[in-house]
């Protein structure tokens, strides 16, 4: 991308005696600063109003406001709602409502599936702070859940996770300067979250799921984020997958509570109280909000089961479903199933359904 006039990689500086407040694109997209000094002091001019009248702005640009200008795509600067540091990163849209992103930063997370497997930074945590990382049996990346939370809310805003496992969203809270709230069942994985985020302890229930109206009463969330348990799955597990982890004394299921959701044997019943979670978390939503769960279809006896498809389709009683993004797991090793007789995959994606609960009024 080219940038017209610009030192130091500060976008608006020209020279110490000449600052331009105001930007559009020119024909090839790319950014031009414009120096015009009748438009730099009316761009100065509103540049000063929106930093004294706005209470939502990104941290970043609060932290950088020497270096913002105005952006308008035609330079028009009464017509213009967003603001820019670096050309590179995008303008910020003012009437954002939902996050604190980009309009690029915006566009590049709606791409419809994305690839991420565990990255070593989050293992090396997780073995630094906890006493055994790798003994939930089926954990997601706080990196990966930051997107989300980045996407999803503003900083400040207030993040529940009804299966909060070890932690990982409210670690992603912690980094991305969002309140994280949680509700673990297994009480050993709760003391997990508790070491990992002790900023949160007051926010972290150790409790069934089941009683999140009860526990959170009088909160008001932003946002909730989470995997369930996938059915009854991990119960089913292969000979090796149970074998090698009981040979490391790790865990080879969720817990084994009754009252577990990864525990029931149903599939009906299983959808019916995962659904009725969700339908109590539509209460603690502000209107408007998002949830996004974390969920893959399973196969059980031969028989595909759409938990993603059904779950959804049930919620949507309550919620409007907006979308899915699709998780690739790129490095997990691959079994022959069905050979030579018949057709039946690996299963190396999983679904991340957002949905929405709709301001009615």
């Amino acid at each position: 991308m080219t940038i017209q006039k610009t030192i130091d990689s500060v976008p608006c500086k020209d020279d110490e005696n000449n600052k331009s407040f105001i930007c559009r694109k020119n024909k090839n997209g790319d950014i031009i600063y414009i120096f015009d000094e009748e438009m730099n002091k009316r761009a100065k001019k509103k540049l000063e109003n929106i930093k004294k009248e706005s209470n939502d702005l990104p941290k970043r640009f609060k932290e950088n406001w020497e270096q913002i200008a105005l952006y308008h795509p035609e330079g028009n600067v009464e017509k213009a709602h967003a603001i820019l540091i670096d050309p590179d990163d995008g303008a910020y849209d003012l009437r954002n409502k939902l996050n604190h992103l980009t309009g690029k930063e915006w566009t590049k997370f709606t791409k419809s599936w994305f690839i991420f497997d565990a990255l070593d930074k989050d293992l090396k945590q997780e073995k630094e702070l906890l006493k055994n990382s790798e003994d939930h049996p089926a954990t997601f990346s706080p990196t990966m859940v930051e997107k989300f939370i980045k996407f999803f809310t503003k900083e400040g805003d207030k993040v529940l996770d009804p299966f909060a496992g070890i932690g990982s969203t409210l670690e992603a809270c912690k980094r991305t300067n969002r309140v994280g709230y949680g509700i673990e069942l297994n009480e050993k994985y709760y003391e997990d979250i508790k070491r990992r985020v002790p900023g949160f302890l007051d926010n972290i229930r150790n409790e069934d799921a089941r009683h999140v109206k009860e526990l959170f009463e009088g909160t008001t969330f932003n946002y909730s984020i989470t995997s369930p348990p996938y059915w009854d799955v991990l119960n089913r597990s292969t000979k090796d997958f149970r074998k090698n982890r009981a040979k490391e004394d790790l865990d080879v299921n969720y817990s084994n509570y009754d009252t577990d959701l990864g525990n029931i044997e149903d599939y009906d019943a299983y959808l019916k109280e995962v659904a009725e979670i969700y339908f109590d978390i539509y209460d603690l939503l502000k209107p408007n909000s998002y949830i996004t769960i974390i969920v893959k279809n399973v196969k059980k006896e031969g028989t595909l089961y759409p938990i993603a498809w059904d779950l959804a389709k049930k919620l949507r009683e309550k919620y409007t479903l907006k979308d899915e993004k699709i998780w690739l797991q790129d490095e997990k090793r691959l079994a022959p199933y069905g050979y030579p007789y018949a057709w039946s995959s690996n299963i190396l994606h999983h679904y991340c359904i957002n949905m929405r609960k709709e301001d009615k009024q």
